[in-house]
Parts: C-alpha cells; sequence; structure tokens
C-alpha cells in the first residue's frame, strides 16, 4: 500500500471492518455481546464491520486481545493509515491542519467531526493532525530542539484545546492519544534545552492522560520515555540519576507488551539493558540485549514512524555498545560503538543518535586508553551538539569528559578543557 488513490483507502477499511466480523463470529460473539468487551456500542461495531465508521487505533489493538487474533488487526489498521497518511501528504489535507490548528478556540472541529454522520476523522481534514503529529515526532532527531519546541507545543495546545471539547468517546480517545504523543514529543525536547522538570511534567501529563483513556499502548509509551529522564540515561547524563525508578517503569510498560510495536519493545528492552548494565549485572543486560533484538527483527517500515522513527538495527548497535562501555568492557564497546557510528553516519534523520553513539563511543576510548581518538572525537562531537543546542547531549558529553581525568596534565586534555569551557 505505497501509493493508493483514495477509493482504493476505502475498500482497504471496509476489507477490514469484514476482517473484524469474521474474526467476531470465529471467537463466538454476536455484535451485541463483542460491543462492551470493547467498550463500544452495538451500532458502531455494526458501523465499522461494513466500512461506514473508522475508529482509533486502540480499538483494533484490543480487538486483537479479545479475539486472540494475534495483531493482526493492528497491524492491517497501521498499514491502511500509511497509505492514508502518504495520501495526505501528497494532497491538500496537511495544509489544513495549520488552518485548523492557527485558531483553536474559533472552532469546535471535533464536536462538528462527532456530530457529522459517516464522517471518517480519521482521513482527510482530521487525518492531517495525525499526520502533523507524527511528522513532528519524528523530526525531533534531526532538527535543533530550538526550532522544534515552539511548533511541537502550538501543535500540543490546539489538541489539548480539541480535546477538552470532544463530546463523543472514539473520537476524544483519539485526540487523546495524539494529545500524548506531541507531550512526549515535547518531553524529549524540553530534556535536549536542559529543562528537565519540564521533560518530566509533559511525560507524567501523557502517562495520566493514557491511563484515563485506558490505553495501555499510551501509559507504556509514557512509561519508556519517563524511565530515561529518571534514570539519566543510566548516569551517562547526570551522576544522580534514579536508575531503580527508570528500572520500575520500563517493568511497568513491559507488561503492555502486546499492545506495544515491536520498535516500542525493542525500546523497553535496550533501557532495560542499558539500566542493569549501570548496575553491573551482566546476565540481565544480556539477556534484555536479546530481547531487543528479537523485537528489532520484526521491525517493519510501517512501525518506525513518530516517536520510533529512529529505530533501527544501527539504534540497537548503540545500546549494545554502551552496556559494554557499563559493563567495565570498553573494548568490545568500542568494536560495537564504531560499527553503529559508521551505520549512522548518513542517516541524517537520526543525527542525534549518531551523536550520542559519538559521544559514548568517545568514553569508549577514552576508557581503552586510547588518548587521542577519545580527545578528538568528543571535541568534535561536542561543537556539533553546542551548534545543535542540545543540552542534554552537552552533559552527555561533560560526563564522558571525566573519563579523562587520568590525563588531565595531557596537553590534548587541556586543549580540549578549553574548547567545551569556550
Amino acid at each position: 500500500m505505497s501509493s493508493v488513490p483514495p477509493q482504493d483507502v476505502a475498500k482497504a477499511w471496509i476489507a477490514l471492518g469484514q476482517m473484524l466480523a469474521r474474526s467476531r463470529k470465529a471467537a463466538g460473539y454476536t455484535q451485541e455481546a463483542y460491543a462492551p468487551r470493547v467498550s463500544y456500542g452495538r451500532s458502531t461495531i455494526a458501523n465499522v464491520e461494513t466500512g461506514r465508521q473508522r475508529v482509533g487505533r486502540d480499538f483494533w489493538a484490543r480487538s486483537d486481545e479479545v479475539l486472540g487474533t494475534g495483531g493482526r488487526l493492528v497491524r492491517e489498521y497501521d498499514r491502511i493509515r500509511l497509505a492514508s497518511n502518504r495520501h495526505v501528504l501528497s494532497g491538500t489535507a496537511a495544509p489544513m491542519a495549520c488552518h485548523v490548528a492557527a485558531e483553536p478556540s474559533s472552532s469546535t472541529a471535533a464536536e462538528a467531526l462527532a456530530r457529522t454522520p459517516g464522517t471518517d476523522y480519521l482521513v482527510g481534514e482530521w487525518n492531517s493532525f495525525s499526520t502533523l503529529t507524527s511528522m513532528l515526532a519524528q523530526q525531533r532527531q534531526a532538527v535543533s530542539p530550538d526550532a522544534l519546541l515552539g511548533l511541537i507545543e502550538a501543535h500540543r495546545d490546539c489538541l489539548s484545546t480539541l480535546y477538552r471539547k470532544a463530546g463523543r468517546a472514539p473520537i476524544r480517545a483519539d485526540i487523546g492519544a495524539m494529545l500524548a504523543e506531541a507531550s512526549i514529543v515535547a518531553s524529549r525536547l524540553w530534556s535536549a534545552q536542559g529543562n528537565r522538570a519540564l521533560a518530566l511534567a509533559h511525560c507524567a501529563y501523557a502517562r495520566q492522560l493514557g491511563d484515563r483513556l485506558g490505553s495501555r499502548r499510551i501509559s507504556a509509551t509514557a512509561r519508556i520515555f519517563e524511565s530515561n529522564l529518571h534514570s539519566e540515561a543510566a548516569t551517562l547524563i547526570d551522576a544522580d540519576g534514579d536508575i531503580m525508578i527508570g528500572l520500575r517503569l520500563l517493568d511497568e510498560a513491559a507488561r503492555a507488551s502486546t499492545d506495544l510495536s515491536p520498535p516500542a519493545r525493542a525500546r523497553v528492552a535496550a533501557e532495560q539493558a542499558q539500566a542493569f548494565a549501570a548496575l553491573r549485572l551482566p546476565r540481565e543486560a544480556t539477556a534484555a540485549l536479546k530481547r531487543a533484538e528479537e523485537a528489532v527483527n520484526e521491525l517493519s517500515p510501517v512501525d518506525c514512524v513518530g516517536l520510533y522513527s529512529d529505530w533501527s538495527s544501527a539504534r540497537l548497535h548503540v545500546y549494545a555498545g554502551t552496556c559494554h562501555l557499563l559493563l567495565g568492557q570498553p573494548h568490545q564497546a568500542v568494536t560495537v560503538l564504531e560499527s553503529a557510528v559508521q551505520m549512522l553516519q548518513h542517516d541524517h534523520a537520526n543525527a542525534n543518535v549518531a551523536l550520542a553513539a559519538a559521544v559514548d563511543l568517545a568514553s569508549a576510548y577514552a576508557d581503552a586508553g586510547e588518548l587521542e581518538q577519545s580527545c578528538t572525537l568528543l571535541g568534535a562531537t561536542y561543537d556539533q551538539l553546542k551548534a545543535g543546542g542540545n543540552h542534554r547531549g552537552i552533559a552527555r558529553a561533560q560526563r564522558a569528559r571525566q573519563r579523562l581525568d587520568r590525563w588531565r596534565d595531557e596537553p590534548l586534555v587541556l586543549e580540549l578543557e578549553e574548547q567545551m569551557a569556550a
């Protein structure tokens, strides 16, 4: 479904509804019996099964869980949404989002959509909000935080207004999901700017929103990114990071693994591995990396969007190399991180991931006794982080600099100190 006309997208929605009907009947449910199990009315089920009404991702994830369809329904839903997004991006719907977002208080767009019989609020003008949310989410790794923060906060404010005004449960849940994602993106940007308090507040809001909506996926996603803030990337950024809070949040997120996409599961396991490595628990770290690798092997292009657009085998290499570093295995760390940096060299969409990998590689060089390589790489990477206004990356580089203390009187280290102090 790489490039499809709108009529084919409509046919795909009908086919998905028919798939639901077949699965429901095979499981022995009538529409009346099935509706309360997914928190919708019988008429909604009937409309969805005939393609007259669209519902959000949480409905399809819950249906997979109730019907035991192994994620087949939500995967098909994601494929249709991806095809629909491509149509929106190539047409005129995306500019409409800017028009609606510019005046959130002058129009009750959500209420109007909810009142219109047969309205498809997940495609066309409404889908442009979802598209914009996803686009802003995946740009966080490529655009400087200063440039992107104002845009994502304005978009988040608009979604917040629509969420408050929405009077119909299904559309309210979809708006809430986008609001949560926008809040998490804002959290990452505030963190990059060095404002930990606002970063934590945005993530906590998204977590609570997910809990109120009863969305295990949203709640788990918020916990994944909140854990990183508490553990401070397993003390690679701040020595006072609380790894145990981070691990607890990750454990809570892992309980929703059946509702998570492969990159989300990979992120949970990779963050767990990093935390275990920081605690010098090699067996647990290795097992978690294995789980992350299994999830990465399931990745498809439709999964790597929005908040998880940066996930790939290269990203897993970064985590694996960092784990070696934290476990006191610098030579293994050098080997893995050199490979990761090479893989990310021309991946402009993941510039911040590449910079983090370079900082950790400089740390590995230092621990391996390779002073010149460490100073050269750390100096060059620090300049890039500073130019991009990435304060969290700068803090990571400053922590890496501490690994060079045993050479504090060496000219290379003194020159690096002067560069980083400028």
